[in-house]
């Protein structure tokens, strides 16, 4: 998001934010993936993962633009849409903690207590949460609830995921970094991520590694969508069954990178590396020189049993309203 085109107040909020302003600035969070692994030779990792102890990875990118329209519109808070384990809702609440603004978060499912810990953070950070059943969940595209939410929270709401126009501006800065790859990989949810930063690639190739099983929606909505310069393919054979669904060769993964030093995720972050893995043994990546986007979501792992983190146990939110490492490197 070019700096130029924000308003004053737009850019005084961001400017609170550990958000790079261009490719260059997201250099220093480039490393060699032959690093971690002897086999991944030409290929680098963008660690946006390291971008912050708290606010890290793409969710950050795909907010500024939507705060960057609140800064300038005048609504008294935000309000967006998520799991129990969402890593959008985690990255909202601690953006409005950190910026007070308030944030209202509609969670599909039941109130169950204990919270998640994705929630109890949410919670510490001030958060309002909202419990919503499948079927009012359901509704969460629907433009006539989105305007009677806006009416009573007095609430800018923000599309599931962080998703739509103003969630693709703030990611056009990732793309800059790939012009020097020829092929940049990366999880796919949403898609938001990968269409954002499609206009700023030149000829390196997008490569994207669909983590849900949508019996071809994310393809057909890329052919929709994706500039016609960009050259751009979608795996969909590294998705373990679904969205937040895995199998025993994923863990194997993750546990493979985890013993190396480099910490994954198993809904996104997990399966791009099984996919990468997978073109790497076959031979596919000679000769090609490959980016990688780290892009977080490591919170998400207290969800899962014997995933803690590597030399850092994520904890609750400490008093100053911040994760904590337990010990190790961040």
């Amino acid at each position: 998001m070019a700096a130029e085109s924000l308003t004053p107040p737009a850019r005084k909020l961001l400017a609170a934010l550990p958000l790079p302003h261009c490719g260059a600035d997201l250099t220093a969070l480039t490393e060699p993936l032959a690093g971690y692994s002897a086999l991944a030779i030409n290929t680098d990792i963008l660690r946006l993962d390291r971008l912050d102890g708290v606010l890290s990875g793409n969710k950050l990118f795909k907010l500024a633009g939507h705060l960057a329209q609140f800064a300038s519109g005048g609504r008294r808070c935000l309000l967006s849409f998520g799991g129990p384990f969402s890593n959008h809702l985690h990255a909202l609440a601690a953006a409005g903690q950190r910026l007070g603004i308030p944030v209202v978060l509609i969670v599909r499912g039941y109130q169950q207590l204990p919270l998640t810990p994705t929630l109890a953070d949410c919670v510490s950070w001030g958060a309002q949460l909202v419990f919503a059943d499948r079927r009012t969940y359901a509704r969460r595209y629907d433009p006539d609830w989105q305007q009677q939410l806006t009416a009573q929270y007095d609430a800018l709401v923000i599309p599931e995921g962080g998703g739509g126009e103003a969630g693709l501006s703030g990611c056009r800065v990732i793309g800059e970094l790939a012009q020097a790859y020829d092929q940049l990989w990366l999880a796919v949810g949403s898609g938001t991520t990968a269409l954002g930063l499609a206009s700023q690639v030149g000829g390196c190739e997008i490569v994207g590694v669909n983590a849900v099983a949508d019996q071809g929606e994310r393809r057909r909505h890329w052919q929709q969508r994706m500039p016609a310069a960009v050259r751009w393919r979608l795996l969909d054979d590294a998705h373990c069954g679904g969205f937040a669904r895995r199998n025993d060769a994923l863990m194997e993964c993750i546990r493979r990178w985890d013993a190396a030093g480099l910490a994954l995720d198993p809904v996104y972050t997990g399966k791009l590396m099984l996919a990468y893995e997978g073109a790497l043994a076959r031979g596919d990546l000679a000769g090609q020189r490959v980016l990688l986007i780290h892009s977080g979501g490591l919170q998400g792992r207290r969800g899962v049993a014997g995933l803690d983190l590597p030399g850092v146990k994520v904890s609750p939110a400490g008093a100053d309203g911040h994760l904590h490492p337990a010990s190790g490197p961040a």
